[in-house]
């Protein structure tokens, strides 16, 4: 096999996407080559568009998907900077469920600010939201959510991010990555109360729609303690 039909052949065994470093390294375990002859051939190849480049990452051609991206609007923005301009050092992510809405088949007529955050800084978070908006700011774990769901209402809800959520930054405010909304849709209640009975649904159309790093997921899912739910789901839609 030559090193061109290596190449193919290895991002095609990556469909969530493969840095071309990684692949480098993947493909030297057997067979060591220059890298400039790697490079040559990996720009043909994605000139001839029989693999795809985005964002850094290698995709195979046929089943190449953009990667879902959260993009704050100004409320949003300026609300996670005022947050962390009174708690610097907690750790936080935020987004509005609106982003998801595309995936739903019954949409909800009400809508969540979702901020994430450590166990030990969910107190200090909430009670300083409290000051930050208007709008009303309930926890997660507060047993009596389903009832402030409100339709109409507009609601900021305090959710648990555990330690290395896949979380990224979006336009200077952190977001959760597609991987983690999965997750959170299973386990949160503010987010289980959104999306209802949906969330096979929401799984098939995210995996039909975009790329989605299957290791980030299930790893982050097994932090959550929802490994072999997300699997089932998979499973299921895979059939």
């Amino acid at each position: 096999m030559t090193l061109t039909e290596r190449i193919v052949s290895s991002v095609e065994r990556h469909p969530e996407g493969i840095a071309p470093t990684a692949l480098m390294c993947l493909l030297r375990e057997k067979t060591d080559f220059p890298e400039n002859s790697f490079l040559n051939i990996l720009n043909r190849l994605v000139r001839e568009e029989r693999i795809r480049k985005a964002d850094g990452f290698l995709f195979p051609a046929a089943v190449f998907k953009p990667i879902f991206r959260i993009n704050p609007d100004n409320a949003t923005r300026e609300l996670f900077h005022a947050l962390k301009a009174f708690l610097p050092l907690a750790e936080i992510s935020i987004w509005d469920t609106d982003a998801i809405l595309p995936l739903m088949h019954d949409v909800p007529n009400f809508s969540l600010t979702i901020v994430g955050t450590r166990r030990r800084s969910a107190g200090a978070v909430a009670d300083t939201l409290e000051n930050l908006t208007d709008r009303l700011v309930i926890r997660d774990c507060e047993k009596d959510i389903l009832s402030r769901l409100a339709p109409g209402h507009d609601l900021v809800v305090v959710t648990p991010q555990v330690s290395q959520a896949p979380v990224e930054e979006e336009d200077g405010v952190i977001c959760p990555t597609l991987e983690k909304i999965l997750v959170d849709i299973l386990c949160d209640n503010a987010l289980h109360a959104l999306t209802g009975s949906e969330a096979y649904a929401i799984y098939a159309a995210t995996l039909d729609r975009y790329a989605v790093n299957r290791k980030t997921l299930l790893r982050y899912a097994g932090r959550r303690n929802r490994m072999e739910e997300v699997k089932t789901i998979l499973k299921e839609i895979e059939k």
